[in-house]
Parts: structure tokens; C-alpha cells; sequence
């Protein structure tokens, strides 16, 4: 789990000793891989970049569901939100 939606970073923290949630984004270039498929003998692991500062499905379905953790727990939320834009998929990547 510690490789998966690397360009947003979540946790618990205390401001003033008050226990609070905190969402913020990885600004350096995060390396993706992708394992080869087992059952496909042809398949080959995959190793991609992530630009930092970017919203990718991954980082977005982290965020929200932080949002929920936080919510349920009535942690208060600070976000730290930097992002430079939101990738919807291949198309979407320059």
C-alpha cells in the first residue's frame, strides 16, 4: 500500500495540541511500477513517472477517502492544496 497514489500525502498531526487531519501534495516526481500480470506470460512490469503537483484518479480517490476518515473520526481537515491540475487519463498527459 505504501506505493499507491504517491502524489498526495495524508496523516494525523497536532496544531496547538489539537488533533487535526492533513492532506498534501508531493511536489518532487514519484515513480509508478506496475507488476506483470501472472497469468499473462507475454506481460512486463511497468515503470512510470508521476509528476508532483498533479491530482492523478489515484491521489483523488486517496483524498477522498481521507475526507471520509477524517469526517467520521470529527478530526478538523487542513489541506495543503498546491495541485497544478487534474489527469484524466492517457489523453489527458501532455
Amino acid at each position: 500500500m505504501g506505493s499507491w497514489a504517491q502524489t498526495v500525502v495524508v496523516g494525523r498531526a497536532r496544531l496547538g495540541g489539537i488533533p487535526l487531519g492533513v492532506i498534501a501534495v508531493e511536489t518532487r516526481t514519484v515513480n509508478l511500477t506496475i507488476p506483470a500480470d501472472p497469468a499473462n506470460l507475454d506481460s512486463e512490469a511497468k515503470f512510470l513517472q508521476q509528476a508532483g503537483q498533479v491530482w492523478f484518479p489515484d491521489s483523488a480517490f486517496k483524498t477522498a477517502q481521507t475526507i471520509c476518515d477524517f469526517n467520521r473520526e470529527r478530526l478538523p481537515l487542513m489541506v495543503f492544496a498546491n495541485w497544478r491540475g487534474f489527469s484524466g487519463g492517457m489523453k489527458g498527459t501532455p
